[in-house]
């Protein structure tokens, strides 16, 4: 009888490894990253919200809710506003050298930008769009390990968000005055983790402690403004 226990955990063993294996070796999948800049003071930014939010349903989709500052003097002050998601346009805008900024604008991959409320041009975009590499995050406590895939050599910087799933706002003033507004995927913090030069690495880092985060997302992106080329999220 002892020996029969033996072999049945023996096998439950070697099942647990086969099992492990076949997850580790199983290659992950690309994601579009989507990028709106919004803001809870702008009359037309509930609609495109709504757009992101239905994006994030979709599993092939990174979408992420940048919220910037420069509306916030309109009555009411966005909640969610950040000074690094104004700091990001503006130096999109620039490294792509077009004129000004403006709310709410989604861009694809990095690269393609359009007004974020407009259901014909997100699936334009998308269509026309390539999923990037998979980048695989794993959360152990509050460390993330970064497992970095293969791309072209080149100059790229890794960024990490700090994203919280879901969020509710009542407006009681400003141009959304009396309107209840559910937010999807916004972007509490967002910073540089490093550069990277595009080989298959691993990288372990401290997760930020940022009050309600609840997912993380790391990209790649070329020269650091320029087409995402890797992504992941946990």
């Amino acid at each position: 009888m002892t020996r029969f226990y033996l072999f049945i955990l023996a096998l439950s063993f070697m099942a647990i490894l086969f099992y492990n294996a076949a997850v580790k070796a199983a290659p992950g999948k690309g994601h579009v990253v989507v990028e709106l800049f919004t803001s809870q003071s702008c009359s037309s930014c509930p609609a495109a919200d709504k757009q992101l939010e239905k994006l994030a349903q979709n599993p092939d989709i990174i979408a992420l809710g940048f919220h910037v500052t420069y509306w916030d003097h309109l009555n009411w002050k966005d909640t969610l506003s950040q000074e690094f998601s104004t700091n990001r346009q503006n130096d999109y805008a620039a490294f792509k050298g077009t004129r000004g900024v403006y709310t709410p604008q989604m861009i694809v991959n990095g690269g393609r930008e359009f007004v974020g409320s407009s259901e014909v041009k997100i699936k334009a975009a998308l269509k026309d769009a390539t999923s990037v590499a998979p980048i695989t995050l794993i959360k152990n406590e509050a460390k993330l390990t970064i497992e970095l895939p293969t791309v072209s050599t080149g100059s790229y910087t890794l960024w990490l968000a700090s994203v919280q799933s879901h969020y509710t706002q009542a407006i009681p003033s400003g141009e959304n005055s009396g309107e209840t507004v559910q937010y999807t995927n916004a972007v509490l913090d967002f910073r540089s983790i490093g550069e990277w030069n595009g080989a298959q690495g691993l990288q372990s880092i401290n997760i930020p402690a940022i009050n309600h985060a609840d997912s993380w997302v790391v990209l790649a992106q070329k020269d650091g403004l320029g087409p995402v080329v890797a992504a992941g999220k946990f």
